[in-house]
């Protein structure tokens, strides 16, 4: 924690907590949020965010504490967001689509005595308290704002904020968001005020985001994309954020209709589901100035269906350690083909390195290495992790890229998911995008599978279009037949999988990527020579 002593020169960076209440100085009448209940105005969501803050101080939540939510997207999650930064707490996101025993673990390693739960997750809450002994408050009933500003003195008074210098900022601690764990244990990443300014700054300057803009906030909060991409961007840019529950493509796609919305990020599942709504034909985008995807890459045919009517398709890249953004496509920039990120954002320094932390050439595939105020400062109580991400002061991202033309950067997976074939490197996603040029593959997930010859070989499981009893050939074997003759085409024999599985869809976690880790649990076993 910075020394609260310290005087008002030691603020350089204004703290979420202050977010707010400036903006409802500034402008209160302006519409922040748009949600199932009805419109928030900036003076709205500031008294709902006095209130929360004056709920966390009576229930003995300061600086240095930590406090949990469990929740869908819902207006009252970032008033808890706003309020932690306001305290001097903690906010951690608990992800709803866990089972008991998971969240239980994070409850426990976070050292969360208060959990906020929303009203689809009050027996998954009670599980969860029961187990830890935690104190749980309903919502959307957590607090009164009447009676909570009443008390905390604090509300619309009209006046300016409270100095920038009197509220937790800079390197305090205020998101602790936990990783998805797929090599063990999941991680606590923490988060800092500093770190969610700038991740807000990258998104602005690049995107051009201003208080004009209507963003569309689809991935849960619960998650740094749902928060960062771009719901915190948008308001700190006096914005209006549409905060539905829950994604519905159909719902999204009304909602982008009748809120004039301007910009949204989803990852692919999220697009594929948008391009092949009943509804899509009929929707109309015209108030889109572009639609973002994330967290992996997604399939041409998808993009190319948004461009077809008339709105820019980009891509990012980012962790949850990068709080998100760490690459982004400009929208005025050509180079938009699948695995494109674009470029280091403005304050972001970026460089691709070998296995001795030495650049690599343009066109060699390296790992993505980081610098920046946008970098998480730990990993809660893991001083041995912390330590091994942080190397010669460079955040060490474990993903694999190439710099290509015109300095924009490639996507080639991730280093642990790389596989090791008779000798020769295999990147999982660039089979995976060489099987999605294929016209009746929907989805597909490449996977490494033991053998005792080669050490390992691809393995791919694939979702065709018309199910997993269509398409390309009637029967498996032709099926698997048909994709190799095509992949022959494309890809290095050593690269074509040695087996293929056909499913209705991938599993997928809950930002919408495939889940390797079950599918490397079904699928793994060893291959016959």
């Amino acid at each position: 924690m910075t020394d609260p002593t310290m005087g008002a020169r030691s603020r350089h960076i204004p703290g979420i907590g202050y977010w707010t209440a400036k903006a409802a100085f500034l402008h209160p009448h302006r519409t922040a949020l748009v949600t199932p209940e009805g419109r928030r105005s900036y003076q709205e969501l500031e008294e709902g965010v006095a209130a929360a803050a004056a709920l966390l101080r009576g229930r003995g939540i300061g600086p240095g504490h930590r406090f949990g939510i469990l929740m869908w997207n819902d207006p009252r999650f970032l008033e808890l967001l706003f309020a932690a930064g306001r305290v001097g707490a903690v906010a951690v996101p608990l992800n709803w689509r866990l089972a008991a025993p998971e969240l239980v673990f994070q409850t426990e390693d976070a050292g969360i005595d208060l959990l906020f739960v929303g009203p689809e997750q009050t027996e998954l809450g009670g599980e969860v308290a029961e187990a830890t002994g935690c104190r749980v408050i309903p919502v959307p009933s957590a607090y009164d704002r009447e009676a909570a500003r009443a008390r905390s003195g604090q509300g619309a008074s009209g006046g300016p904020p409270p100095p920038m210098s009197t509220l937790p900022g800079d390197d305090d601690p205020v998101l602790m968001v936990y990783t998805s764990g797929t090599t063990g244990r999941p991680k606590g990443a923490v988060l800092t005020h500093r770190n969610l300014f700038w991740n807000a700054i990258n998104d602005i300057l690049a995107l051009g985001i201003t208080w004009e803009d209507t963003s569309l906030t689809v991935l849960p909060l619960m998650h740094a994309g749902g928060i960062g991409l771009f719901t915190l961007p948008t308001l700190l840019a006096g914005g209006t954020v549409v905060l539905p529950r829950r994604f519905d493509p159909d719902e999204t796609l009304a909602l982008i209709r009748d809120e004039q919305v301007t910009l949204m990020l989803g990852v692919p599942a999220i697009h594929t589901l948008l391009v092949d709504s009943p509804a899509w034909d009929e929707a109309d985008l015209s108030s889109l100035r572009f639609m973002y995807n994330g967290g992996d890459r997604c399939p041409d045919r998808v993009g190319a269906r948004f461009r077809e009517r008339g709105v820019p398709f980009a891509s990012g890249y980012g962790l949850t350690e990068t709080a998100p953004t760490a690459f982004l496509t400009g929208l005025d920039d050509p180079g938009r083909g699948a695995g494109i990120v674009g470029k280091p954002a403005f304050g972001v320094d970026a460089r691709i390195v070998d296995g001795e932390g030495r650049d690599v050439a343009p066109g060699d595939v390296g790992e993505v290495v980081f610098q920046g105020p946008n970098l998480f400062r730990e990993y809660w109580r893991r001083p041995d992790a912390t330590a091994e991400a942080f190397q010669d002061g460079w955040f060490h991202s474990g993903d694999l890229a190439r710099w290509s033309e015109g300095g924009l950067t490639r996507i080639a997976g991730r280093k642990k998911q790389m596989l090791k074939s008779g000798g020769e490197n295999i990147y999982p996603a660039e089979v995976e995008q060489a099987l999605l040029e294929h016209p009746e593959v929907s989805e597909a997930c490449v996977i490494g599978r033991p053998h005792p010859v080669w050490n390992e070989v691809p393995f791919a499981v694939v979702a065709m279009r018309g199910g997993p009893e269509e398409g390309a050939g009637a029967d498996s074997g032709s099926r698997d037949d048909e994709l190799r003759r095509f992949l022959a085409e494309r890809l290095a024999r050593y690269k074509i999988p040695k087996g293929f599985a056909f499913v209705d869809a991938l599993p997928r976690t809950s930002i919408g990527k495939p889940d390797r880790p079950l599918l490397e649990h079904r699928y793994g076993g060893e291959m016959d020579p």
